[in-house]
């Protein structure tokens, strides 16, 4: 039977978003998390998880946003001045080429400078990936293949997502005006260069990308999963902008205020969203 993953990103991001996972794993279908432990409330979110002992936690690592775990000193390449996080995805990729090794090594430390501070706080990792999935980009992917490795833990997100397939079963064409298909052929390009240089292959299929932000009931109907694949995780963003407006002056990432994510939080309370996998 195929195992269903109902994974929420950004645990630790804001208290809205903190408060929607415990509420969705309580009172809906969400199974799993992962949590961004170099954020604010990241302590928050560590307490939430004392609460709720059956729900699976991963690292979210973050290279993208605030401040890092290690010293500015260590990481040059990934930080300003400040020692805040300095790229996005496009600057990483472009990064991985022209500094190869060294980005992969400053990589390979400020993630195990994270997963050691998740251990350390009593969390058992039982997923690893990332915030704006930069470990797909094949020059970062083998440095989080090798901490996966190094500290054992059972999955490491494959975005595998095929676009074809979720726009058969996808009704309207949202995902050619914002991106989403854009964001997946470039997933995907970035999966097929890790299978063929790392020789990796998952049997978890992902599920997110073409419709992400906008997984409302319906775009969970009629999906279809590849062939030979023993689970699917389906990457969602749940909140409480309501909850988080309340906190302007913490909200780095404006999304988090956006009426989608209280719309992602009520499809995961649907308990019959499980039935629609096929």
């Amino acid at each position: 039977m195929l195992k269903k993953i109902f994974n929420a990103d950004d645990f630790g991001i804001s208290p809205g978003v903190n408060q929607a996972i415990a509420k969705a794993h309580k009172e809906g279908v969400l199974n799993s998390t992962s949590i961004m432990i170099n954020l604010k409330y990241a302590p928050q979110a560590i307490e939430l998880a004392g609460q709720m002992p059956d729900l699976n936690i991963g690292l979210h690592a973050n290279l993208t946003n605030e401040m890092p775990v290690l010293s500015r000193h260590r990481i040059p390449l990934l930080v300003d001045e400040r020692g805040k996080f300095a790229h996005g995805f496009v600057d990483l990729a472009l990064l991985s080429v022209l500094h190869p090794r060294e980005l992969k090594r400053q990589v390979k430390i400020e993630v195990k400078a994270q997963i050691e501070k998740a251990l350390a706080a009593g969390i058992k990792l039982t997923h690893l990936d990332s915030h704006r999935h930069i470990h797909m980009i094949p020059g970062i992917f083998k440095a989080f293949l090798e901490l996966q490795q190094e500290y054992k833990i059972p999955r490491l997100r494959f975005v595998n997502e095929n676009p074809w397939l979720t726009i058969k079963s996808t009704k309207g064409y949202e995902w050619l005006k914002d991106g989403g298909l854009v964001k997946n052929l470039v997933l995907v390009s970035c999966a097929m260069l890790n299978k063929l240089l790392w020789k990796y292959k998952s049997d978890t299929y992902f599920y997110s990308i073409i419709n992400t932000c906008k997984i409302s009931r319906d775009k969970l109907k009629d999906i279809k999963i590849p062939a030979g694949y023993q689970a699917v995780e389906v990457g969602i963003h749940p909140g409480m902008p309501s909850v988080d407006r309340e906190y302007l002056a913490d909200v780095f990432d404006r999304s988090i205020l956006k009426d989608w994510r209280q719309k992602e939080l009520e499809t995961l309370l649907d308990k019959t969203v499980e039935q629609e996998f096929s």
